[in-house]
């Protein structure tokens, strides 16, 4: 990483993510661990240069385990923003099949390697731009764990996705999205209970994902099959300096 010494990850603790800006999580920094060998203004100065060298804001992904301990005030003192609280929420895999259904009428598929088709759909239900969506691919086929690409369809027509990540007798739930045309008709309800069936399958005990507080449906969704919020998570975002600037 440009502008970091080769030690980063071992001395400094801290993970700089990034992704050509797509995705706040992609490209944020992982404060989770704190080494011991450079000072914190030093480490602030190299996050704030490492994403400006990139054309992003310095952005910090603040949960309970951020270290050091005061972080997330120190970021408010040098004028970083509170962005995208989100909720981390956990269910057990029987708990899920318990109470989700399967709609007879839906056909749901399920690839388990990176599926071009599942992507082209993800970008149309989302409004994805070209450009997006050939960086939200990088991530996909950067994933080494088990995953399933489930896809719905409603009358031979693509109406939900979603996707699962299994690890560590977990399964992780990413990328829910509907198409605007078949929402409320229990779409998604019924694709999470297809993820956790292969879930069940394959011995996992539970599932968990990640639901920004401001969508209250999805977070209703949610509730309704039994998901419970663990923890919260948040970003901090900086001003954005040149890049001229992050070279001096």
């Amino acid at each position: 990483m440009p502008g970091l010494p080769p030690s980063y990850n071992r001395s400094t603790g801290w993970r700089l993510r990034f992704n050509w800006g797509v995705t706040r999580r992609a490209n944020s920094v992982w404060p989770n661990e704190h080494g011991i060998y450079h000072t914190l203004e030093q480490k602030l100065i190299w996050v704030e240069n490492f994403y400006s060298r990139r054309d992003l804001p310095p952005r910090y992904q603040i949960c309970p385990a951020a270290q050091p301990a005061g972080l997330d005030q120190i970021l408010i003192d040098r004028g970083y923003i509170y962005d995208a609280p989100t909720q981390v929420q956990i269910a057990s895999i029987t708990t899920l099949i318990d109470l989700a259904g399967v709609a007879p009428e839906f056909r749901i598929t399920i690839a388990d390697s990176f599926d071009e088709r599942w992507l082209a759909f993800y970008c149309e239900a989302e409004a994805v731009s070209a450009t997006a969506a050939g960086a939200r691919q990088s991530i996909l086929q950067r994933i080494a764990p088990n995953t399933a690409y489930a896809l719905l369809e409603i009358d031979d027509q693509p109406a939900c996705l979603g996707l699962g990540v299994y690890e560590r007798d977990w399964i992780g739930i990413f990328s829910m999205a509907t198409h605007p045309a078949f929402r409320r008709r229990g779409a998604a309800t019924a694709l999470l209970h297809r993820l956790a069936q292969w879930g069940q399958f394959l011995g996992v005990a539970n599932a968990y994902l990640q639901v920004m507080e401001s969508n209250i449906l999805a977070r209703r969704l949610y509730e309704r099959i039994g998901f419970k919020s663990l923890y919260k998570y948040y970003y901090r975002e900086g001003p954005q300096k040149s890049a001229e600037l992050a070279k001096q």
